[in-house]
């Protein structure tokens, strides 16, 4: 097969989207098939509306067997206020490549013209809506198959505040458009199930994890380079608002106050919103949080290996695949109760679950988990079970590409 896939982010950018392309499309290509990424120059997500964040300058380039062209990210003077006019033009192109936070990247959608012949095209993620449209117009113009892996992510149930950025009618109109979807959990399912989305056309698939890169986690090593002695509250992903991060320090805060000895380790990019918040805090508090940015993977696996929990209270999540990893180290997870994590979270079984928001209830789960080694114990091996019978990415590869070898008539 010669595939085509389109994501807003690709290697050596992580992510759990640019994760799932990542393993796709390095299978495919060792199975023998063409595997061709668009991608855009990001490495670091505000790229598309900042300058001066991470990018990657290398405009083509195979890795892997992975035949990948980054192009450029564009940015209009005034650039969000610019999409925000553009983007009341009518009709399906410009209310995808003009909204916010798309990547503007004309190269791309020039390149989607090119007289190369692809066999199928698959496409993510919401909201970059203008990565998905190239993708709906390749498939279009060559009559091939579209497949899209959206990451809806759906907020708190009853609540506006992030879905509304992930459902506009001109987002759902593209996921319509689309021969296949696949979807990481139930919620995302009857999601779109409620919305006249056909059955049929969708896939449930969720993440996985390859069980040999987690391996070799050395906790005394975490420890020993950050001078650590008690217990570790673990947060890896996007430092923001939506992903809980500012409610974690809130909830950790009431419990140093009454004496706990943890340390709050957060992993991972600030988002402009908690830079902000975080250079406001007390240093009383900030001298109990260690900040790390995107880690390299050896010095991850040691800190999960050193952790007591790993905390991901967040409402911008279609899925979460850190709670895999943490899992697979038989630590306890605390999610929020928004989004695709209670679909894969089990309250009481292999996690807990707040209210988003909720920083009263937030610190009283990480409590009980520090406190109750057996009921934390309990809950990590029940998830360290779990993911190894259901969440590996060779059972995960195995149905897209029965999926693709359907919708391109090989089987």
């Amino acid at each position: 097969m010669k595939c085509l896939h389109l994501i807003h982010r690709y290697w050596p950018a992580r992510g759990g989207s640019e994760k799932f392309f990542i393993e796709i499309s390095e299978r495919l290509a060792a199975e023998g098939n063409e595997v061709t990424v668009f991608t855009t120059d990001a490495i670091d997500i505000q790229h598309y509306w900042l300058p001066g964040k991470e990018l990657n300058e290398v405009a083509h380039e195979v890795h892997n067997g992975v035949d990948i062209h980054r192009f450029r990210v564009r940015r209009f003077p005034k650039h969000p206020q610019a999409l925000r006019v553009l983007g009341k033009v009518p009709g399906l192109g410009p209310k995808s490549l003009f909204s916010f936070p798309s990547p503007l990247v004309p190269g791309m959608l020039k390149q989607i013209f090119t007289k190369e012949r692809f066999d199928i095209v698959h496409a993510t993620a919401l909201p970059y809506d203008s990565i998905l449209y190239a993708a709906f117009r390749v498939a279009k113009q060559q009559g091939i198959p579209l497949v899209y892996s959206p990451f809806f992510h759906l907020g708190e149930e009853g609540a506006d505040d992030v879905r509304k950025y992930y459902t506009r009618p001109h987002q759902m109109k593209l996921v319509k458009s689309a021969d296949r979807v696949t979807v990481q959990t139930s919620i995302e399912r009857d999601f779109l199930a409620s919305h006249g989305f056909e059955e049929k056309k969708m896939l449930m698939l969720g993440m996985g994890i390859n069980p040999s890169e987690l391996d070799g986690g050395d906790a005394a090593r975490f420890r020993s380079k950050h001078d650590i002695k008690g217990p570790i509250v673990c947060y890896i992903g996007p430092r923001t608002f939506d992903k809980g991060t500012f409610h974690l320090l809130e909830a950790m805060q009431k419990l140093w106050a009454s004496g706990d000895p943890s340390t709050l380790v957060l992993a991972g990019t600030d988002i402009e919103d908690f830079r902000r918040y975080h250079e406001k805090l007390p240093e009383k508090v900030k001298s109990k949080c260690i900040m790390l940015d995107f880690i390299p993977e050896e010095d991850k696996l040691d800190l999960l290996d050193a952790c007591s929990l790993l905390v991901l209270p967040s409402r911008s999540d279609s899925f979460g695949i850190v709670f895999l990893e943490a899992w697979y180290y038989s630590r306890p997870v605390v999610g929020a109760r928004a989004g695709g994590i209670p679909g894969l979270v089990r309250d009481g079984v292999d996690g807990l679950l707040v209210p988003f928001g909720d920083v009263k209830e937030l610190a009283l789960s990480i409590q009980k988990l520090l406190l109750d080694k057996d009921y934390a114990r309990t809950l990590g091996e029940a998830g360290r079970e779990r993911v190894l019978a259901e969440f590996t990415w060779d059972e995960k590869y195995a149905v897209v590409r029965a999926l693709y070898e359907e919708l391109t008539g090989r089987l």
